[in-house]
């Protein structure tokens, strides 16, 4: 997934571009690209808190029995309830398709980057593993990925 540092720096910028490469936004390695690829960790943690609470007060309005006789009262409870899945569905809709983006183009500044780093993503590969990974198996990928990205990143450039 990564490259050696080389001394060409045309060659490198030639084979990251391409005919979506070139559609893409390019940045510098100071942008603020990994901002979300740092959203999808947390993102997964805060949506694991969240599916848990949801799951413990249901068990326990359900086994207590709070909330039934309420009449109206009874009903708003679920409507928050169905906001909020809706809420977190629209973020993970939204990090689902800008992660993979994120990751080519913050994969792309890093190499194509004037500094020499040790570390040269190669920004193809990570944004189709990026890709693969929140299309087909959400969390499963994209966590480890994002995780590994971010620290090699900082090993690298010294952000985040």
């Amino acid at each position: 997934m990564d490259s050696p540092p080389s001394t060409n720096r045309s060659v490198e910028r030639q084979s990251t571009d391409g005919a979506i490469g070139d559609l893409l936004p390019r940045a510098s390695v100071d942008s603020k690209w990994w901002y979300w690829i740092a959203a999808v960790p947390l993102f997964a943690l805060l949506g694991t808190l969240f599916g848990v609470t949801f799951a413990v007060v249901g068990l326990l309005s359900f086994v207590v029995g709070v909330g039934f006789d309420a009449g109206i009262l009874s009903v708003l409870p679920f409507f928050a309830a169905v906001l909020a899945v809706v809420f977190v569905a629209l973020v993970g809709g939204l990090l689902t398709l800008v992660f993979p983006l994120a990751m080519y183009v913050d994969a792309r500044a890093i190499t194509e980057s004037t500094t020499d780093y040790e570390w040269r993503p190669d920004p193809t590969l990570y944004g189709l593993v990026a890709l693969a990974g929140a299309v087909t198996t959400t969390f499963v990928v994209t966590v480890p990925l994002a995780l590994y990205y971010l620290y090699k990143r900082h090993e690298t450039v010294g952000t985040p």
